[in-house]
């Protein structure tokens, strides 16, 4: 693909390359941070009927089904967010809060949380605590201004999904109080697993990531959000073997395939034990001026 052609990163600044197509998506890096986005964005309309579909039928559906695991992932979390929001009983907005399950986690810990959704199926299945703390809207175009203020935002697997990273993260930075922080997790370009698998890298998702972040480009985009300081470290998800090969199949059948010729060699208890993976996925802890001494 001729350089002329190629879109202009939106965190660096500087002229993106082709990476590869994938699912009628073209996906383009940038050399000096690290980026990886969509050229052009799916609209907003197709992520949202696709979600829709796949909170029914799909990959989401499994997320749904995983209850369990996703409570025991939220619960692994919390000590990192308490440690960022300190002592006292914070109000947190959880957004992209899927079917809201670390709303359920953090009421269990005395954390007034709220959630934003723009999927009306993932708020269906959301627990009777949870579901009238959801408010329904796109991320991308919701006023956050009308929300009030919060001591946190939590941001789980969201910010992949956005058309205007850069001004996501300005939004959540107008919520939250001084000092107010922002826990996120993301797929991490840097990961071995994604210069391994190039187009075959699982989180290369069409219709559903549209910005996929190195530290590097994730740690610019935070600074010109407003954020302060920033801390990074791995993300680690709750599962079971089943279950990830279960996500794996949707994008890599054939790995998939070949656990599943396999798999009648592992005992159940094995397969359905559960364990904490870095499944290549960056956690940012990033904190606005002003938090009080």
């Amino acid at each position: 693909m001729a350089d002329q052609k190629a879109p202009t990163c939106l965190v660096c600044g500087s002229q993106a390359e082709f990476y590869c197509r994938k699912g009628g998506a073209s996906y383009y890096r940038s050399r000096e941070c690290g980026l990886i986005f969509q050229d052009p964005l799916p609209s907003p309309e197709e992520m949202i009927s696709h979600a829709d579909e796949e909170y029914g039928s799909g990959v989401y559906k499994e997320y749904v089904d995983a209850k369990d695991l996703k409570y025991a992932t939220f619960e692994a979390r919390l000590p990192i967010v308490r440690g960022a929001l300190g002592n006292g009983a914070p109000k947190v907005l959880d957004v992209g809060c899927g079917c809201g399950y670390f709303i359920d986690v953090a009421l269990e810990h005395e954390i007034d949380a709220q959630g934003v959704e723009f999927s009306a199926e993932a708020i269906s299945a959301a627990s009777p605590r949870a579901r009238p703390r959801i408010i329904q809207g796109n991320v991308n175009a919701l006023d956050m201004g009308t929300m009030g203020r919060f001591d946190g935002v939590t941001a789980f697997d969201i910010i992949e999904h956005t058309e205007d990273p850069v001004a996501f993260l300005e939004a959540i930075a107008g919520v939250l109080k001084p000092g107010g922080a922002l826990i996120l997790t993301t797929p991490d370009t840097g990961h071995f697993l994604r210069s391994l698998m190039r187009s075959r890298w699982p989180m290369l998702q069409p219709l559903q990531h549209t910005f996929l972040f190195s530290r590097r480009a994730l740690h610019r985009a935070l600074r010109a959000a407003g954020f302060s300081t920033i801390s990074m470290r791995r993300a680690k998800k709750v599962m079971t073997l089943d279950y990830l090969m279960g996500q794996i199949r949707i994008h890599n059948p054939g790995i998939a395939g070949v656990y599943e010729s396999t798999s009648k060699l592992i005992p159940s208890r094995l397969r359905g034990k559960r364990f904490s993976v870095d499944i290549g996925e960056i956690m940012a802890v990033a904190a606005l001026p002003g938090r009080p001494s």
